[in-house]
């Protein structure tokens, strides 16, 4: 099949690769990019860090949390231009946006939901949340868009949430903690606790431990790096072996629990809060999170 330009300068922005190889996975890929991506990663010619799908779009992100820390919400609003974004009005919708889902029962424990779930809940004076943003739109007059929104609701009585806003507000992290009322008094427990938000905006990981990975991911990056082993020769019977040892530092860059800490490297967010734990003498648990960041 004949290959568009925009497509190869787009699978060379992704992937590092030169034309050629670009033009070649596009190809046996049929113009699929995602497939075209993991082609170059299975031949060596691309990083992991798959980006095809992601669009850069301005906006905020943020977030509101209960008095009692039950409640967690992030909100994510785009809009056209970042100058927008620094609106103190633009500013006020997203506040508004997140209070709202925090308050709003119809949307307890809902998880992780695209924005779309919004649209036709009443939230001011009868008004719809699509009509509430098309007034904002009308005042600051440009588009805008609610993306997607996060709510966590605690499972038991010793569950809480934070957050982390990073300025000027493009990331935003919410995170699960369970631990007793008197652990989360300590200031030991208090600064583990803003220390793991900032480690999540940081470095980015997408489970929070290598339990929680899908199947499908796991048996998709086991194949890739298999390839990347049998190009350099090595003996089939030795492969599996070489696979799940490499695995261990995919763990280290999409799960939480795996991580090098962000202020000691020389040690991992799980053997971190386990020192705490036993400094405090209280059992302290992550229990689950999402990181939000504009456009991504």
């Amino acid at each position: 099949m004949a290959v568009d330009m925009k497509l190869i300068k787009k699978l060379r922005e992704i992937t590092g690769a030169g034309v050629v190889d670009c033009k070649k996975a596009l190809e046996e890929a049929q113009g699929d990019i995602e497939k075209a991506v993991e082609i170059l990663r299975k031949k060596g010619m691309a990083k992991a860090e798959k980006k095809a799908s992601r669009e850069t779009k301005e906006g905020l992100v943020a977030d509101f949390v209960s008095e009692d820390r039950k409640t967690g919400v992030l909100v994510e609003v785009n809009c056209e231009t970042d100058f927008v974004a620094r609106n103190d009005l633009f500013k006020e919708l997203t506040k508004k946006l997140a209070e709202f889902v925090a308050k709003n029962e119809a949307f307890k424990n809902t998880g992780v939901a695209e924005g779309e779930k919004l649209k036709e809940a009443k939230i001011e004076e009868g008004k719809t949340v699509d009509e509430f943003v098309k007034e904002y739109i009308a005042r600051i007059g440009e588009n805008i868009q609610v993306r997607r929104f996060a709510r966590f609701d605690s499972q038991n009585e010793n569950e809480k949430f934070f957050t982390y806003i990073h300025p000027p507000g493009k990331i935003g992290v919410l995170l699960g903690v369970e631990a007793d009322e008197e652990a989360f008094q300590n200031e030991e427990v208090q600064n583990l606790v803003k220390d793991l938000t900032l480690q999540i905006a940081a470095m980015r990981p997408e489970y929070l431990s290598p339990e929680d990975i899908p199947e499908e991911v796991l048996n998709k990056e086991r194949e890739i790096i298999a390839e990347e082993v049998k190009r350099q020769g090595k003996p089939e019977h030795i492969i599996p072996k070489i696979v799940e040892g490499k695995l261990s530092k995919f763990y280290e860059e999409v799960c939480l629990l795996k991580q090098p800490y962000i202020r000691d490297d020389k040690i991992k967010v799980e053997k971190l809060i386990k020192e705490v734990s036993k400094k405090v003498g209280k059992d302290i648990k992550v229990t689950r999170f999402v990181r939000f960041e504009v456009g991504v």
